[in-house]
Protein backbone atom coordinates (compact mmCIF):
# COMPACT_ATOMS: atom_id res chain seq x y z
CA UNK A 1 0.00 0.00 0.00
CA UNK A 2 1.70 3.55 -0.76
CA UNK A 3 0.97 6.85 0.92
CA UNK A 4 1.94 9.69 -1.01
CA UNK A 5 3.33 12.96 -0.24
CA UNK A 6 2.20 16.17 -1.50
CA UNK A 7 5.26 16.01 -3.52
CA UNK A 8 3.83 12.87 -5.20
CA UNK A 9 0.83 14.50 -5.43
CA UNK A 10 1.93 16.85 -7.51
CA UNK A 11 4.13 15.34 -10.08
CA UNK A 12 1.84 15.72 -13.10
CA UNK A 13 2.50 19.75 -12.56
CA UNK A 14 6.28 19.37 -12.33
CA UNK A 15 6.68 17.20 -15.46
CA UNK A 16 4.85 20.03 -16.90
CA UNK A 17 7.04 22.82 -15.57
CA UNK A 18 10.22 20.83 -16.01
CA UNK A 19 9.48 19.51 -19.60
CA UNK A 20 11.42 22.58 -21.31
CA UNK A 21 14.75 21.94 -19.60
CA UNK A 22 14.70 18.73 -18.75
CA UNK A 23 18.40 18.22 -19.60
CA UNK A 24 19.32 20.71 -17.11
CA UNK A 25 19.76 19.75 -13.79
CA UNK A 26 19.16 23.07 -11.79
CA UNK A 27 16.17 24.31 -13.78
CA UNK A 28 14.59 21.10 -13.11
CA UNK A 29 15.66 21.41 -9.49
CA UNK A 30 14.01 24.92 -9.58
CA UNK A 31 10.73 23.67 -11.04
CA UNK A 32 10.38 21.17 -8.80
CA UNK A 33 10.80 23.58 -5.98
CA UNK A 34 8.32 25.79 -7.56
CA UNK A 35 5.94 23.43 -7.97
CA UNK A 36 6.25 22.16 -4.64
CA UNK A 37 5.54 25.15 -2.78
CA UNK A 38 1.92 25.69 -5.29
CA UNK A 39 0.72 22.55 -4.08
CA UNK A 40 1.39 22.93 -0.55
CA UNK A 41 0.08 26.54 -0.52
CA UNK A 42 -2.83 24.91 -2.08
CA UNK A 43 -3.50 22.59 0.31
CA UNK A 44 -2.19 23.51 3.61
CA UNK A 45 -5.32 23.72 5.00
CA UNK A 46 -5.95 20.03 4.30
CA UNK A 47 -3.43 18.14 5.05
CA UNK A 48 -5.13 15.70 6.64
CA UNK A 49 -7.05 15.04 3.61
CA UNK A 50 -4.71 14.40 1.37
CA UNK A 51 -2.30 12.14 2.58
CA UNK A 52 -4.11 8.69 2.19
CA UNK A 53 -3.09 6.07 0.17
CA UNK A 54 -3.66 5.76 -3.04
CA UNK A 55 -7.12 4.04 -4.17
CA UNK A 56 -6.41 1.65 -7.60
CA UNK A 57 -9.16 1.00 -9.75
CA UNK A 58 -9.27 -2.71 -9.66
CA UNK A 59 -12.18 -3.35 -12.63
CA UNK A 60 -9.45 -2.00 -15.37
CA UNK A 61 -7.76 -5.59 -15.82
CA UNK A 62 -11.30 -6.87 -17.02
CA UNK A 63 -12.00 -7.09 -20.77
CA UNK A 64 -15.43 -5.73 -19.99
CA UNK A 65 -17.50 -4.81 -17.00
CA UNK A 66 -21.26 -5.10 -16.40
CA UNK A 67 -21.91 -2.42 -13.54
CA UNK A 68 -19.53 -0.50 -11.72
CA UNK A 69 -18.31 -0.37 -8.16
CA UNK A 70 -19.68 2.41 -7.06
CA UNK A 71 -22.51 3.81 -5.35
CA UNK A 72 -24.06 6.16 -7.67
CA UNK A 73 -21.82 6.98 -10.81
CA UNK A 74 -18.61 6.00 -11.96
CA UNK A 75 -17.72 9.85 -12.37
CA UNK A 76 -16.66 11.96 -8.68
CA UNK A 77 -19.70 14.22 -7.10
CA UNK A 78 -19.29 16.92 -4.65
CA UNK A 79 -19.66 15.85 -1.54
CA UNK A 80 -18.54 16.48 2.09
CA UNK A 81 -17.05 14.45 4.84
CA UNK A 82 -16.29 14.64 8.54
CA UNK A 83 -12.62 13.11 8.68
CA UNK A 84 -10.17 13.14 11.66
CA UNK A 85 -12.30 14.96 12.99
CA UNK A 86 -12.11 18.19 10.46
CA UNK A 87 -14.79 19.16 8.44
CA UNK A 88 -14.31 18.98 4.48
CA UNK A 89 -16.93 20.83 2.13
CA UNK A 90 -17.01 20.27 -1.35
CA UNK A 91 -14.82 17.95 -2.02
CA UNK A 92 -14.80 15.55 -5.03
CA UNK A 93 -16.22 12.11 -3.64
CA UNK A 94 -17.13 8.34 -4.89
CA UNK A 95 -17.86 5.25 -3.00
CA UNK A 96 -16.90 2.38 -3.44
CA UNK A 97 -19.56 -0.11 -2.34
CA UNK A 98 -17.81 -3.27 -3.33
CA UNK A 99 -15.18 -2.45 -0.97
CA UNK A 100 -16.34 -0.42 1.42
CA UNK A 101 -14.31 2.53 0.66
CA UNK A 102 -14.44 6.02 0.31
CA UNK A 103 -12.51 7.60 -2.39
CA UNK A 104 -11.27 11.00 -3.07
CA UNK A 105 -10.20 12.81 -6.11
CA UNK A 106 -7.71 15.39 -5.39
CA UNK A 107 -8.26 18.74 -8.02
CA UNK A 108 -5.42 18.93 -10.28
CA UNK A 109 -3.85 15.70 -9.69
CA UNK A 110 -4.49 12.11 -11.54
CA UNK A 111 -4.45 10.00 -8.55
CA UNK A 112 -7.43 8.90 -6.73
CA UNK A 113 -7.11 8.13 -2.99
CA UNK A 114 -8.86 6.49 -0.77
CA UNK A 115 -10.11 7.83 3.24
CA UNK A 116 -8.78 5.37 6.15
CA UNK A 117 -12.01 4.14 7.44
CA UNK A 118 -11.29 4.54 10.77
CA UNK A 119 -10.85 8.26 10.09
CA UNK A 120 -13.83 8.83 8.72
CA UNK A 121 -17.17 9.43 10.91
CA UNK A 122 -19.96 11.12 8.06
CA UNK A 123 -19.98 11.76 4.69
CA UNK A 124 -22.39 12.94 1.87
CA UNK A 125 -22.39 12.21 -2.05
CA UNK A 126 -24.44 14.53 -3.66
CA UNK A 127 -27.60 14.52 -1.44
CA UNK A 128 -26.85 10.99 0.29
CA UNK A 129 -25.89 11.32 3.53
CA UNK A 130 -23.90 8.51 5.12
CA UNK A 131 -22.32 7.49 8.69
CA UNK A 132 -19.94 4.80 9.75
CA UNK A 133 -21.43 2.06 12.44
CA UNK A 134 -19.08 0.23 14.39
CA UNK A 135 -20.53 -3.02 15.05
CA UNK A 136 -20.39 -4.06 19.39
CA UNK A 137 -18.64 -7.31 19.50
CA UNK A 138 -20.32 -7.63 22.81
CA UNK A 139 -24.10 -7.53 21.75
CA UNK A 140 -25.90 -9.53 19.15
CA UNK A 141 -26.42 -6.33 16.97
CA UNK A 142 -26.97 -6.54 13.35
CA UNK A 143 -25.46 -4.59 12.45
CA UNK A 144 -21.86 -5.18 11.07
CA UNK A 145 -19.01 -2.06 10.99
CA UNK A 146 -19.14 -0.15 7.88
CA UNK A 147 -21.10 2.58 6.24
CA UNK A 148 -24.76 3.14 6.38
CA UNK A 149 -26.81 5.61 4.47
CA UNK A 150 -29.14 7.36 6.81
CA UNK A 151 -32.87 7.40 4.64
CA UNK A 152 -34.18 8.53 8.30
CA UNK A 153 -32.54 10.43 11.08
CA UNK A 154 -35.79 11.24 13.78
CA UNK A 155 -36.50 9.39 17.31
CA UNK A 156 -36.34 5.96 14.69
CA UNK A 157 -33.26 5.83 12.42
CA UNK A 158 -33.81 4.20 9.06
CA UNK A 159 -30.62 2.91 7.55
CA UNK A 160 -29.50 0.96 4.49
CA UNK A 161 -26.70 -0.96 4.09
CA UNK A 162 -25.58 -0.28 0.15
CA UNK A 163 -23.29 -3.58 -1.09
CA UNK A 164 -22.37 -4.86 -4.48
CA UNK A 165 -21.09 -8.22 -5.43
CA UNK A 166 -18.16 -8.23 -7.86
CA UNK A 167 -18.26 -12.29 -10.18
CA UNK A 168 -16.21 -13.03 -12.84
CA UNK A 169 -16.91 -15.09 -15.54
CA UNK A 170 -14.80 -16.46 -18.55
CA UNK A 171 -15.85 -15.84 -22.23
CA UNK A 172 -13.50 -16.55 -24.61
CA UNK A 173 -10.66 -16.55 -23.05
CA UNK A 174 -11.09 -13.38 -21.43
CA UNK A 175 -12.02 -12.18 -17.86
CA UNK A 176 -15.45 -10.24 -17.69
CA UNK A 177 -16.55 -8.52 -14.53
CA UNK A 178 -20.21 -7.96 -13.08
CA UNK A 179 -21.56 -6.49 -10.71
CA UNK A 180 -25.21 -6.99 -8.52
CA UNK A 181 -26.60 -4.70 -6.24
CA UNK A 182 -27.92 -5.70 -2.91
CA UNK A 183 -29.28 -3.30 -0.51
CA UNK A 184 -30.73 -3.94 3.37
CA UNK A 185 -32.71 -2.56 5.60
CA UNK A 186 -31.93 -1.48 9.08
CA UNK A 187 -33.93 0.77 11.96
CA UNK A 188 -32.54 2.22 14.95
CA UNK A 189 -35.04 2.65 17.69
CA UNK A 190 -34.13 2.92 21.55
CA UNK A 191 -30.19 2.43 21.15
CA UNK A 192 -31.15 -0.93 18.99
CA UNK A 193 -30.67 -2.24 15.93
CA UNK A 194 -32.59 -3.58 14.24
CA UNK A 195 -32.63 -5.49 10.38
CA UNK A 196 -36.30 -5.01 8.08
CA UNK A 197 -36.87 -6.52 5.31
CA UNK A 198 -40.72 -6.75 5.09
CA UNK A 199 -43.90 -4.72 6.10
CA UNK A 200 -44.67 -7.24 9.12
CA UNK A 201 -40.69 -6.48 10.62
CA UNK A 202 -41.48 -2.78 10.31
CA UNK A 203 -44.94 -3.04 12.06
CA UNK A 204 -43.88 -5.33 14.93
CA UNK A 205 -41.42 -2.26 15.84
CA UNK A 206 -44.30 0.08 15.70
CA UNK A 207 -46.74 -2.31 17.90
CA UNK A 208 -47.16 0.56 20.46
CA UNK A 209 -49.17 2.57 17.60
CA UNK A 210 -50.54 -0.47 16.56
CA UNK A 211 -54.03 1.08 15.97
CA UNK A 212 -52.59 4.60 14.16
CA UNK A 213 -50.25 2.45 12.28
CA UNK A 214 -52.89 0.13 10.94
CA UNK A 215 -55.38 3.24 9.84
CA UNK A 216 -52.08 5.32 7.68
CA UNK A 217 -51.47 1.74 6.26
CA UNK A 218 -55.03 0.97 4.95
CA UNK A 219 -55.69 4.72 3.68
CA UNK A 220 -52.50 4.85 2.03
CA UNK A 221 -51.95 1.87 0.36
CA UNK A 222 -48.04 1.49 0.37
CA UNK A 223 -46.36 -1.13 -1.35
CA UNK A 224 -44.00 -3.20 -0.24
CA UNK A 225 -42.47 -4.91 -3.69
CA UNK A 226 -39.18 -4.93 -3.88
CA UNK A 227 -38.98 -1.83 -5.95
CA UNK A 228 -41.13 0.32 -3.20
CA UNK A 229 -39.80 -1.32 0.42
CA UNK A 230 -37.74 0.95 1.16
CA UNK A 231 -39.78 4.23 0.34
CA UNK A 232 -42.74 2.78 2.06
CA UNK A 233 -40.63 1.79 5.18
CA UNK A 234 -39.37 4.99 5.03
CA UNK A 235 -42.57 6.59 4.73
CA UNK A 236 -44.08 4.64 7.47
CA UNK A 237 -41.50 5.57 10.14
CA UNK A 238 -41.64 9.26 9.82
CA UNK A 239 -45.37 9.00 10.50
CA UNK A 240 -44.59 6.65 13.29
CA UNK A 241 -42.10 9.72 14.73
CA UNK A 242 -44.68 12.18 14.08
CA UNK A 243 -47.51 10.98 16.06
CA UNK A 244 -47.89 12.52 19.18
CA UNK A 245 -46.04 11.41 22.45
CA UNK A 246 -48.79 8.99 25.06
Amino acid sequence: MKTFSFTLLALPGLLALARPAVAQTADMAAAVAVAQQQYVRAFVAHPELYGGPEYTDYTKRYHERAGHQYFFSTEPEAGSVIYNNHVFVNTPLNYDVVLDQVVLSPPKSPLTLRLINEKVEKFTIGTHHFTRLVADSASRSVIRTGYYEVLLDSTVQVLAKRTKRMQEHISQSYINAEFTQTDKLFMQKAGHYYQVASKSAAMRLFADRSKEMQQYLQGHKLRFNKAQREASIVELAAYYCSLPKQ
